[in-house]
Order: C-alpha cells, then sequence, then structure tokens
C-alpha cells in the first residue's frame, strides 16, 4: 500500500486526491491546509478549468494538518503531493525530500532558475524520488501525437503550432494566479504546459523570439512567441485574457511531411490526422486524463523505486528555464538565445 499526504487543496490538490481515491492500493493518508476549515468536505467539486465530475468522499478516518512540520514529523506515508501556490513550490519540496519523503510536485516547478536548481540538488542529496505534474506528457491526445510523429510514417515535422486561451482564472486562493509576483501569471502558470510540450517533442531551440500584453503588475497575461530550430518552425501562444463566457481550450497542429494532424478539444474528436492522399481519421484516445496517468505513473515508479522518467526534475527545470527566457524576450523586445544550463532566471 502506497500512502500520501497531499498539501494543498484547491483545485489541483483535489483534483489530485480524486485521482488516488480511484487507484487500489493507494491510501490518503493526510492532508494539509492553512486554514484547518479547508480540510473538511465531502464533495470533490474541484473547480478550475478542466471540467471533473462532483462525488461524494469521505474523510473521517485522514488526518487533518494546518502546520507542514508537524506533519513532516509525523509522517506515515511514502508521499508528499505539494499543490500548493508556485512561490512556495521550492520551499516545501526541500522540506519534504530533507524529511525523507518521495515528491510529487505541481507546476510549474518553482518560480526561478536558481529554486529550480535548489531543489534538484534537495533532490540528489536525499535520494529520494522527484516529479512535476508537467501533466501533458501524459495526457493521451499528446501521448498520441508524440506516437505518430515518433513513428517517422508521416516524415518530419515542418511546422508546430500550440495554444491555450482562457478567461481569467476565478478560483485560487486570494487570487494569487493572477499575481505575477505569486505565480508568474499566464505566460509563466498556463503557457509553461505548451513549453514543456515543445521540449518534450523537439527537445531545445536554439534561440526564441517572443511578445506579450503586460499586466499593470508588469507580469505577462498573455504571451506569443517564435523557437528558432534548424529544420522546423515552430511557434505557441497562450494567455487568459479571454471573456468570461469564453471558458478554456488548448490546441496543437502539426504539418509533417506527409499528413496534418490537429488536436483540439474543443472538437470531436479531440485529435485528427489528414494523411496525404488520404482520408480524415479520428485518432483512437486511451480513457482517462493527463491528471490521472501521471500520478498512476508516479505510484507506480514509488511501488518499483524507479520512476519511468518521462517527467523528470532536469526536464521541469528546463521548461521554467525556456519559459523564464521567452518572459525575458518581451521585456528586451528581441530575440535571445536559449541556455538551459544553471542559471539565475527570475520573473
Amino acid at each position: 500500500m502506497i500512502k500520501v499526504a497531499i498539501i494543498g487543496l484547491g483545485f489541483m490538490g483535489k483534483t489530485h486526491l480524486g485521482v488516488y481515491l480511484k487507484l487500489k492500493d493507494v491510501e490518503v493518508v493526510a492532508l494539509a491546509e492553512a486554514v484547518r476549515e479547508n480540510t473538511e468536505f465531502t464533495s470533490l467539486d474541484v473547480g478550475g478549468n478542466i471540467k471533473a465530475p462532483s462525488r461524494s468522499i469521505d474523510l473521517s478516518r485522514t488526518r487533518k494538518y494546518t502546520d507542514y512540520e508537524k506533519l513532516l514529523a509525523d509522517g506515515g506515508f511514502d508521499i508528499i503531493d505539494i499543490c500548493l501556490p508556485t512561490f512556495l513550490h521550492a520551499e516545501y519540496t526541500i522540506k519534504a525530500l530533507k524529511a525523507g519523503f518521495n515528491v510529487f510536485c505541481e507546476k510549474p516547478m518553482a518560480m526561478s532558475a536558481e529554486e529550480t536548481d535548489r531543489m534538484l540538488a534537495a533532490v540528489q542529496a536525499s535520494g529520494k524520488l522527484f516529479s512535476v505534474g508537467q501533466c501533458l506528457r501524459f495526457w493521451p491526445a499528446y501521448v498520441e501525437v508524440k506516437r505518430l510523429i515518433d513513428s517517422g510514417s508521416y516524415g518530419k515535422v515542418k511546422y508546430a503550432e500550440f495554444a491555450r486561451f482562457s478567461a481569467p482564472p476565478a478560483w485560487g486562493w486570494d487570487n494569487w494566479s493572477v499575481d505575477g509576483k505569486r505565480s508568474g501569471n499566464a505566460a509563466f502558470d498556463m503557457h509553461i504546459h505548451d513549453v514543456d510540450m515543445l521540449l518534450f517533442l523537439f527537445g531545445k531551440p536554439t534561440a526564441v523570439r517572443s511578445r506579450g500584453v503586460v499586466d499593470q503588475d508588469g507580469s505577462i497575461l498573455h504571451i506569443a512567441s517564435v523557437y528558432s530550430y534548424p529544420d522546423l518552425t515552430a511557434a505557441s501562444t497562450g494567455g487568459w485574457l479571454c471573456s468570461d463566457s469564453f471558458g478554456f481550450d488548448m490546441r496543437a497542429f502539426f504539418v509533417l511531411e506527409k499528413a496534418t494532424i490537429e488536436l483540439d478539444f474543443a472538437k470531436d474528436p479531440v485529435v485528427s490526422l489528414y494523411p496525404m492522399g488520404g482520408k480524415k481519421t479520428a485518432v483512437a484516445l486511451a480513457e482517462g486524463d493527463g491528471y490521472y496517468h501521471e500520478l498512476v505513473d508516479f505510484v507506480a515508479g514509488v511501488a518499483k523505486g524507479k520512476l519511468s522518467g518521462r517527467v523528470t526534475g532536469q526536464s521541469a527545470a528546463e521548461s521554467v528555464k525556456l519559459a523564464l527566457t521567452e518572459i525575458e524576450s518581451v521585456r528586451k523586445d528581441k530575440e535571445l538565445p536559449f541556455v538551459s544550463e544553471s542559471g539565475t532566471g527570475i520573473l
């Protein structure tokens, strides 16, 4: 039996809790929130920008905490799942690793390159397992796109485009998501999904040129980027500038030598393949979403003592560093080289 403690019970904390409750040989034994009342709920009404069914739950036997240090001292679990606001990720992850626990941390990994470096050093020193919730690497639609690209059946990718559009997030403690100092705003918190997928599919670009819509606090509400690769044109755009009636949509588009692939969660089917000289076909997708599959993968890795490696601390840190380079490109209004080694880039 793998035992889990969840820290932070907002949108993602409740989403993760719902996944763990579905899994055999997994038990959520502890929950932690700053306010005790926030640990007392009987329904998984998660809110957020991804629809999830609400259902009744019984947490009467689950330990509840408002003191993180006491939770660490009491122990009795194998995994600490950190679903706190991004500006707290580094501090709470490092404490958990030093206390001897495996850690699953929500994305983005941290607010700065310096923080990601300290987290990776803590992982190495602890010998514990660590991963980050870059869920698109596990989302069935994107998994199928990667499979089609990697198969080589349709030739090389010539053009790739990623996009996600949203109304401003109306959930979250103290509106932290729209506070650039605590979340990095949309250019970091939301856009990092597509940044990470770009790196997963195509590796590191040599340079990036970005433009953005700047919020009153200097953070970026919407970003549009073009990435430099030797044999590929790639672009991405994303933000939460849309009207409140729009909701949320994530999309991607790929032009290969012998086919076109369209991914759009506003359409049915979500993924369509248009082969050269053939007919449009719907791409079959596995059940479940990225949140489910990433946690199944992490739990299985903890049980075996070795993770799959689909998302690593290093890959998550690289995504943070590329997103920060894009934000810097907006501010400097010029193309910048991408250097993913250790650095002190900040929002």
